[in-house]
């Protein structure tokens, strides 16, 4: 009984005298700032096409960036071209084409896009147009 009265005391005591037991540890925090990425397409003309007439003409997308940093490119609407005002499409096929992953050492990239057509002597005459939308983010 005796020694619990002393762990009492003591324990009064150390609580009286503000004695408590702390830690603490420090977090270390960095950020790295790059360049946004920007992206500019040179569109595709194939100029004027004969029925029946098979034509190929090249685009290009051109990348900008933080150098060295690893990026990727997301295309869509890659299907047909409307003529103005209808529902008339003409279909439009890309040969390979290989999109880069990686800004160079200038922070540039860039790819060609090839693309066909092959409207028939049935294909309605007038202007056909269409789009590719590329998005591009950091990986």
């Amino acid at each position: 009984m005796k020694k619990l009265l002393i762990l009492l005391s003591l324990t009064t005591a150390m609580t009286a005298f503000g004695v408590t037991s702390t830690d603490q540890a420090t977090m270390n925090i960095k950020a790295t700032v790059i360049k946004p990425l920007t992206i500019i397409a040179k569109n595709m003309e194939f100029g004027t096409v004969i029925q029946g007439t098979k034509t190929t003409a090249t685009g290009q997308y051109t990348i900008d960036g933080e150098p060295g940093e690893k990026f990727e490119v997301t295309l869509s609407n890659l299907s047909s071209l409307k003529r103005n005002g209808s529902e008339d499409t003409l279909d439009i096929s890309f040969n390979n084409f290989v999109i880069p992953h990686n800004l160079d050492n200038a922070g540039k990239a860039s790819f060609d896009m090839v693309g066909t057509i092959n409207p028939t002597t049935e294909t309605v005459t007038g202007i056909y147009t269409g789009s590719i939308t590329a998005r591009v983010q950091y990986q």
